[in-house]
């Protein structure tokens, strides 16, 4: 009798060691996300003191692309706000989303997420955090130094034409026709000098023009935010120029243009631009009661600027 009630003991220890253990197990359950935080750092789910939800504690949440680990944050008796351990992730999921909740962080299964950090950490996409430039219809404002390559003018001796130096300023409409090409409309005004060799003379020359303008932005070549383009534009105006208090003007036409540019985000809201370009201007110019001067001017940009 002894030996079987020892038998019935050690059965029953072995009985109660065995649904402790079961009990103890990976336990995963579907819920539904009720917030998420505008900064999508983090979330709130309808679980608190009640379900054994404590402050600290880490669990994993997954939808059918991502896994990650959170720890709670803040709780109350029915809801808890949860946050990921990685301050570089932020909430993949949606309010309303239907999404796993597993209660054991270090099962076999929560081991095998963990290690795979392609699960725990979603892919960054700088097209949605600076859709601004990459997706959306934006505004430019843009400053430009600029040196004259060559120049000819009709009735004029090419030794008395000396290299052109001046500035200019514009301002552009960006619209976005698809992810890598945009059309621009926009308006300049310019302003140089150039000094007659013989004479010694400043000749100063302003002009106010409208341009158009399409770009192809090389998103392929780009691992990061930012992206080179290329631009081709062109565009006309009014030239005006004074030779010893006598204004001579005409119509001016940029045909073409070409820059090479770097697009560099600051923010979510604005972006540097720095481009180089290559500009053709032919100007019609006249004095009052005087023939057409015609001048071809070749010039070299460098442009600063801010995307808003």
């Amino acid at each position: 009798m002894k030996y079987f009630r020892l038998i019935f003991i050690t059965l029953a220890i072995c009985f109660s060691t065995a649904v402790l253990a079961k009990t103890k197990q990976p336990k995963e359950e579907l819920i539904v996300v009720q917030t998420v935080s505008k900064n999508r750092r983090s979330f709130v789910i309808s679980k608190g003191l009640k379900d054994g939800v404590v402050k600290g504690q880490e669990i994993i949440f997954a939808n059918d692309s991502v896994s990650i680990v959170c720890k709670v944050i803040e709780v109350n008796r029915d809801y808890s706000l949860w946050m990921p351990i990685d301050s570089l992730v932020n909430i993949p999921f949606k309010k309303d989303e239907i999404i796993s909740y597993n209660s054991h962080n270090y099962g076999n299964v929560a081991l095998n997420i963990v290690s795979d950090v392609n699960n725990i950490t979603p892919a960054l996409s700088y097209d949605e955090v600076y859709k601004k430039f990459r997706k959306n219809n934006n505004l430019s404002a843009k400053l430009n130094f600029n040196r004259g390559l060559s120049q000819s003018s009709s009735d004029v001796s090419s030794d008395n034409n000396s290299t052109r130096n001046g500035y200019g300023a514009s301002f552009e409409y960006n619209y976005r026709l698809n992810y890598e090409i945009e059309l621009s409309v926009g308006a300049r005004i310019d302003s140089e000098n150039y000094r007659l060799n013989d004479a010694q003379l400043d000749i100063p020359t302003n002009r106010k023009l409208v341009s158009i303008a399409l770009t192809y932005h090389l998103m392929s070549f780009s691992e990061d935010q930012n992206n080179f383009y290329l631009t081709l534009a062109a565009g006309l105006g009014n030239s005006k120029t004074i030779v010893n208090n006598a204004t001579s003007s005409g119509p001016v036409f940029v045909l073409p243009e070409a820059r090479l540019g770097y697009l560099k985000p600051l923010s979510k809201k604005y972006a540097a631009i720095f481009e180089g370009s290559v500009e053709s201007l032919n100007i019609h110019e006249k004095f009052p009661n005087s023939a057409e001067q015609v001048t071809s001017i070749l010039n070299l940009k460098f442009t600063v600027g801010l995307r808003f």
